[in-house]
């Protein structure tokens, strides 16, 4: 699949290049490590591939590694320099040029336990894989100014999706949509690493597009889960609940079946050949 400038606007992250620009210089001033997680990161992900969004979004996400709160404050004092405004969520900026949420959501040394404490706002942000993922995060140039940004890698996204879900599962349904539209599209998304790096998966007896998409996808997540067993553990928990028989079907198969278009036992085997991968 291919992009073309047209269709480029088609996506979230396109229309906030100026921020980006202006983070970038700032960011660099503190030599801080940052990277875009969310909705964006998908969008970006999906736009190196030449595939259309599924949803927009109104804020854009970016993890920053900061070694304490007063960083955390010099770097938002910082920002309103150039004309964001604090808003009255902690994490949170408003540019209105462009009319843009940032969210810049901290962790590194500043983090407890994988959570970050906001004290004055009675806020706990927990951050788990935060650090991991941010680790093999990806390099993505603009196309129009030729910046650059960290994004989170597909297997990142699957991980922090998952993670983020877990923790609040009544309340973050639009995290199984993603990782449904992400999973729709994974042999797009991996064909490439298909052909490059996991031959051996074309021999299976059950071979079919999704499954060794699936199995890659848990290959390229099993080095990031590697360096956090708490984070390994918290995504392989994941998927075996959801490969278990139950009397009543639950999350994520559920709405990864309804988004799919998928029966329950189809979703499962998918799950099931994520969590192989993780353990190839």
């Amino acid at each position: 699949m291919s992009t073309s400038p047209q269709n480029f606007k088609q996506y979230s992250f396109a229309h906030h290049e100026e921020v980006y620009i202006i983070l970038e210089e700032v960011f660099s001033i503190y030599n801080i490590k940052y990277y875009l997680i969310g909705a964006n990161a998908r969008d970006v992900q999906l736009y190196k591939k030449g595939i259309k969004p599924s949803r927009g979004t109104g804020d854009i996400d970016f993890a920053i590694m900061v070694p304490d709160i007063e960083t955390y404050d010099s770097l938002f004092t910082e920002l309103c320099n150039p004309g964001f405004l604090k808003a009255k969520e902690p994490h949170r900026l408003y540019y209105e040029k462009t009319n843009t949420a940032i969210d810049l959501l901290p962790y590194g040394e500043i983090e407890e336990a994988y959570t970050v404490n906001f004290v004055e706002r009675n806020l706990i942000l927990s951050v788990l894989g935060f650090r991991e993922v941010g680790d093999s995060a990806e390099i993505f140039p603009l196309p129009n100014s030729g910046s650059i940004i960290p994004v989170t890698p597909v297997e990142g996204i699957f991980i922090l999706k998952l993670v983020s879900w877990s923790e609040k599962p009544a309340h973050r349904i639009k995290d199984l949509e993603d990782i449904s539209y992400l999973l729709k599209h994974a042999w797009d998304l991996y064909e490439e690493d298909a052909y490059d790096d996991h031959l051996d998966l074309f021999d299976d007896d059950d071979f079919e597009v999704i499954k060794v998409s699936a199995r890659i996808i848990g290959r390229k997540m099993r080095p990031i889960l590697d360096e956090n067993l708490t984070l390994k553990e918290t995504i392989v928990s994941i998927l075996k609940n959801s490969i278990q028989d139950k009397d009543i079907a639950e999350n994520p198969e559920v709405t990864l079946a309804q988004e799919m278009n998928k029966t329950i036992d189809k979703i499962q085997e998918i799950l099931h050949k994520i969590l192989i991968g993780i353990h190839d």
